[in-house]
């Protein structure tokens, strides 16, 4: 049995992040703003944050779990900027 990481995916043509939280499926979602959205799973956990307009760096202010998106991000070796 594998254990989940926490982990990040880019898609450079749509300038986005999608940090990947849990296992669980998404059954919502909010958006913090126009370039932050945060997935829910049923059970009111955070699922996964997404980032639009990467390239001009990524806000972290008010986003559940940040120590780990931060960390995922980085893992990426993208260079992005990050703001807290």
């Amino acid at each position: 049995m594998s254990t989940f990481r926490p982990h990040a995916r880019h898609d450079a043509e749509a300038d986005a992040i999608y940090v990947v939280l849990s296992e669980a499926d998404v059954a919502r979602s909010h958006s913090l703003d126009d370039l932050r959205v945060i997935d829910y799973s049923a059970d009111g956990r955070v699922a996964g944050v997404e980032f639009l307009g990467v390239a001009g760096g990524v806000d972290l202010s008010d986003v559940p779990h940040s120590q780990k998106v931060e960390k995922a991000i980085g893992d990426l070796n993208l260079g992005i900027k990050v703001f807290a």
